[in-house]
């Protein structure tokens, strides 16, 4: 992706550029940290030719290159098995949620990304709104939206 048109993502006069490969957690789970490290050097070596496939010049103009890996996104976040959004769908589970109200726990709703399949920001922020709709509802107050 690349984010010229957007200038949040970088300096006046430079852009962002963001490559994503899904990449399984059991790849990554055991490396010790020089194999680790070199797995992400072939990464952005790939990576880097890659966009010189698309780009001939580009790497000369690379002034920074941060690579992240599912080892990234459990230290950072705690995720299990460094999973970027909720869990993977799968035919066992793509039509498949947990319930936001759990037995027995009275005035606790769930919300977020692990409720679906896939998850990311449009379904936390989905389960966000179905949370206070179940509150207002309980509380016998009318639900407002503006969308």
């Amino acid at each position: 992706m690349n984010y010229s048109y957007d200038s949040t993502m970088a300096p006046e006069g430079k852009t962002s550029i963001v490559m994503r490969y899904d990449s399984p957690w059991k790849l990554w789970e055991n490396l010790e940290e020089d194999e680790y490290e070199n797995e992400k050097l072939q990464i952005e070596k790939d990576a880097t030719g890659f966009l010189e496939l698309e780009y001939p010049g580009i790497s000369k103009h690379i002034e920074v290159i941060d690579v992240a890996t599912p080892k990234t996104d459990v230290r950072y976040t705690g995720v299990k098995d460094g999973a970027y959004e909720g869990f993977m769908p799968s035919k066992e589970n793509m039509m498949k949620s947990l319930d936001m109200q759990l037995p027995k726990l009275k005035n606790f709703l769930m919300a977020g990304q692990w409720l679906f399949p896939g998850g990311g920001l449009p379904p936390s922020a989905q389960t966000g709104k179905w949370s206070i709709q179940l509150i207002c509802k309980k509380e016998k107050q009318k639900f407002i939206s503006d969308k």
